[in-house]
This record gives C-alpha cells, structure tokens and sequence, in this order.
C-alpha cells in the first residue's frame, strides 16, 4: 500500500484559498482575504496532520496482525485532527483583529467540500 497523497491535497487546498485570497486582495478586501486564508489553513493543516499520523507506521505491520495499531493510529489522529481544529479557531477568534467570520467559515466549509472531492478522485 502507497502512502496517502496528504500532502497534495493540503497542497491543492492551500493553493485554492491563495487564490481566492489574491482576488479578494485586489478587490480591495484585505480582511476578507486574511479569513480566507485563515479559513482554509484551519482546514488544511489539521487534514495533513490526520493523513500523516494516521498512516504513519513500520512498512511490515500489514494484515490483521497490525489491525488493532492501525486502528489505534486512526483513533490518535482523529482526535489530534479535532484538537487543533479547536485550538486553530480559538486562536483566530482570540487573536485576530479585524475579521470576517462570514469569509472564514466559507472558505473553511468549501475547503472541506474540496477536501472530499480530492480524496474521492485520487482513491478512484
């Protein structure tokens, strides 16, 4: 088995959220832009974490043998994903002055949607 590509889709998300940052920018909304990118990172960096904890183990423990480890490493990346997830978004609403939740909860909802899509054509 192939290691999960994690760190394109971080990449490919984290690309998507530039982007739409950029226009944002030249439009003239640099704290729309600055939640976009905040938004996206929330979700991207927390999904990377997950894709490498949870895959991470020796290339011998295949089969049954290892099932109860890989499941246990699913279970510790799981609840990693969530507490950064958690600390991310505290952190933004302690920290992060001026903001536009609107802007950082879409980009952090369209970059789940874009989340599932990638996995589900790259699992293909």
């Amino acid at each position: 088995m192939t290691k999960p590509p994690v760190f394109v889709i971080a990449a490919v998300q984290l690309l998507l959220v530039s982007a739409a940052a950029a226009v944002l920018h030249l439009y003239d909304r640099p704290v729309a832009a600055l939640s976009v990118i905040l938004g996206g990172a929330l979700c991207a960096l927390p999904n990377a974490y997950f894709g490498l904890r949870a895959f991470q183990g020796h290339p011998r423990e295949r089969g049954a043998r290892a099932a109860n480890r890989v499941v246990g490493n699913f279970y510790r990346a799981e609840t990693g994903k969530f507490v950064l997830t958690l600390l991310g978004f505290a952190a933004v609403f302690a920290a992060v002055r001026p903001l536009n939740p609107a802007a950082l909860f879409i980009a952090y909802g369209l970059c789940v949607i874009v989340h599932w899509l990638l996995v589900a054509r790259l699992v293909r």
